[in-house]
């Protein structure tokens, strides 16, 4: 079920948001302020915010007798609730400025409590295991690069290229972290058992 959410719902559905817009000269929230985009719009975040919270509780909830996860759990759940906070406003500055802000400030913290969770999450695990954990940690580094570049690009708006790319990124690096922690929590099994 994950392979088919991480490899093909999502990047479909992701896709299907942006539309027929210009990736580079528009976003997820001018897109989706109009129907039918709006329903996909809201499928979407439904759909990642589930992804997110399953993902990151199977995966990183299995470190608990190394790591206390808590508050990267919390974090997690809190940018999925932010997403669906931020689709349910309605994004129409013209007509109604401060939800339109409020939409803005809902979104914007979403990624970067998720990233932020994700990345404390990878930094602890890293230094119990810098072998297995270097990946995902270059992965995040290039993540931050890539997202500079694309928001210097866009002259720092918020672009639908910069929202399909932090969406399948964030997809496939799940996947390879979620290996990763499998494989650590194999080799602690064995080293206990020894």
């Amino acid at each position: 079920m994950n392979f088919f959410l991480s490899r093909f719902l999502i990047p479909v559905l992701t896709l299907a948001v942006s539309g027929s817009e210009n990736w580079f000269t528009s976003n997820f929230s001018v897109v989706g302020s109009r129907f039918p985009q709006s329903l996909l719009l809201l499928s979407w975040a439904i759909l990642i915010g589930t992804f997110y919270h399953i993902s990151v509780n199977r995966s990183v909830g299995q470190t608990t007798p190394f790591l206390n996860p808590r508050t990267e759990l919390l974090m997690t759940d809190l940018s999925a609730c932010f997403l669906l906070g931020a689709v349910l406003l309605p994004y129409r500055p013209d007509q109604m400025p401060l939800t339109s802000m409020l939409h803005l400030y809902l979104a914007f913290s979403s990624t970067v409590l998720f990233f932020l969770a994700v990345t404390i999450a990878d930094l602890k695990l890293y230094a119990l295991a810098p072998d297995l954990f270097s990946l995902p940690s270059g992965l995040l580094i290039f993540a931050i690069a890539v997202t500079l570049c694309l928001l210097i690009l866009c002259r720092f708006m918020i672009t639908s290229a910069l929202e399909i790319f932090l969406t399948l990124f964030s997809c496939a690096w799940l996947q390879i972290f979620d290996r990763r922690i499998t494989i650590f929590l194999r080799r602690k099994r064995m080293y206990f058992r020894v």
